[in-house]
């Protein structure tokens, strides 16, 4: 899937620069030959597959397992996995992230940089976000959810994916809503990055860490919209119904 010129200047980030090693746990459903009642088959799950596959090849830090969805429901269950595709990473530090769906598109340099960033033992933000970040005592979730095409997207999921990585109060992921056309439904997702806080407070635009945190400390403080004060683009999904994109791949550079 990923061009060789391109692999071959992966894999040379990789070596610079991942320090520790990386675990991914990778769920998928290999297709059924029978019909099963309330079984949705996984459109993507080869593709995600195959990308994978290429992705932990470039770098013996790269450490991948993959998981039959339905056969290992316990260690699902045990990584906060609910659908596939699914990815689970995580570095020296073992504070996991997590990506639902293909990474590709927009999101497929995000996730290489995510792997990089996860190798560090420690990650620095700016020293205002830090002491903010400082101030959430409670477990808090920050759910994203973003398509391929939305250029406003990365940028969101990367702070959140920082923030889960410097504060073990924080849990992050990722949602390519596009693949899960019933979630969207469900959540009202009209447009991207649309952002849930504690499986609660929404709100859809572009933020940075620090309005992320923002956000964080509103909703556990009891705010009923805990939406940060500055809130940027959004990206019409256009993906409401219907079966999921191709997702395609916007190489790193």
């Amino acid at each position: 899937m990923i061009p060789l010129r391109e692999q071959e200047y992966i894999k040379n980030r990789f070596s610079q620069e991942l320090e520790g090693k990386v675990k991914i746990d990778f769920f998928t459903q290999r297709a059924s030959k029978l019909f099963v009642p309330g079984r949705e088959e996984c459109a993507t799950c080869e593709e995600a597959g195959k990308l994978i596959d290429e992705v932990s090849a470039l770098s013996e830090k790269v450490l991948l397992t993959s998981h039959e969805f339905a056969d290992e429901a316990e260690e699902a269950q045990k990584l906060g996995i609910d659908k596939v595709p699914a990815f689970v990473l995580r570095g020296p530090a073992n504070r996991p992230v997590r990506f639902f769906g293909v990474p590709g598109g927009n999101e497929f340099p995000n996730f290489i940089e995510t792997i990089i960033d996860l190798s560090k033992q420690k990650l620095e933000l700016p020293p205002e976000t830090a002491k903010q970040l400082k101030k959430v005592k409670d477990a808090s979730s920050i759910d994203v959810y973003v398509t391929p095409t939305c250029p406003h997207c990365p940028g969101v999921v990367r702070a959140a994916f920082r923030l889960a990585q410097a504060s073990a109060k924080i849990e992050a992921s990722a949602t390519e809503i596009g693949e899960f056309p019933r979630l969207a439904e469900q959540l009202g997702v009209r447009a991207v990055p649309f952002i849930v806080i504690n499986k609660q407070a929404a709100f859809a635009g572009a933020v940075d860490e620090a309005g992320l945190v923002e956000a964080v400390l509103q909703s556990v403080s009891g705010s009923p919209a805990a939406t940060p004060s500055q809130s940027g683009a959004t990206s019409t999904t256009g993906q409401a119904s219907g079966p999921p994109p191709e997702s395609g791949l916007i190489l790193p550079r």
